[in-house]
């Protein structure tokens, strides 16, 4: 018993770490921009030792890779929980109202507009963010199409196509507004019109096929 108590406070103790780390490393890329940033300003903030980033991070572009991964770990938890009951509207919606508050999230935005900022001087940055974010979330979504596709949902011959172009949808110019304007936070209201279209829109022409089909 004592030995589980102890076991437990150790992993919380790990994970309280690893969580520091990366908010001090956000803190750092942002204030400083990816370049400038340096592992030795993370630990300065953080606390800590530089052996204990290297040991779970590798180096700076794994502290920027793990940051944008927790945004894709969020995602993937909602779409893993999305119910195949024939409610795919309902399943729809819920990922896309996900999706876009985590997106729009003021820490979201400043690390993308970070990315874009950067990544034509230091292009490896924008490959990261890429894999490690959009990539891995269309991935998810592209798996969850496949499977509304063999229970007859919907029709698609390519899922991954599929994923890329609802995803792209929920974005739209909602996000691209937000992303240049940091003041023009949509409203609830805007929000759900949006989300309504796009997977009304989206399953009229998913459906339609699969009728035809």
């Amino acid at each position: 018993m004592a030995r589980t108590a102890v076991a437990q406070r150790t992993r919380q103790s790990a994970e309280d770490r690893r969580k520091s780390i990366l908010a001090a490393a956000q803190k750092v890329f942002l204030e400083r921009g990816y370049a400038n940033a340096s592992i030795d300003a993370v630990v300065e903030l953080a606390g800590g030792s530089k052996a204990t980033v290297y040991q779970q991070f590798g180096n700076k572009e794994g502290l920027l890779g793990a940051l944008v991964a927790e945004g894709a770990e969020e995602l993937a938890h909602l779409v893993h929980e999305l119910p195949l009951d024939g409610a795919l509207d309902q399943s729809l919606r819920a990922f896309g109202r996900g999706y876009l508050n985590l997106i729009m999230r003021p820490d979201r935005l400043a690390l993308f507009r970070l990315t874009i900022g950067e990544c034509g001087r230091v292009p490896e940055i924008g490959d990261v963010f890429y894999r490690t974010g959009p990539q891995t979330v269309a991935k998810y979504m592209t798996e969850f199409f496949r499977s509304v596709a063999a229970a007859g949902l919907i029709s698609t011959t390519d899922p991954e196509r599929t994923a890329h172009q609802f995803i792209h949808s929920l974005r739209g110019d909602l996000y691209l507004q937000n992303l240049l304007n940091p003041t023009r936070r949509p409203t609830e209201s805007e929000l759900n019109r949006h989300i309504d279209f796009v997977v009304e829109t989206f399953l009229a022409g998913a459906r339609a096929k699969a009728s035809i089909g």
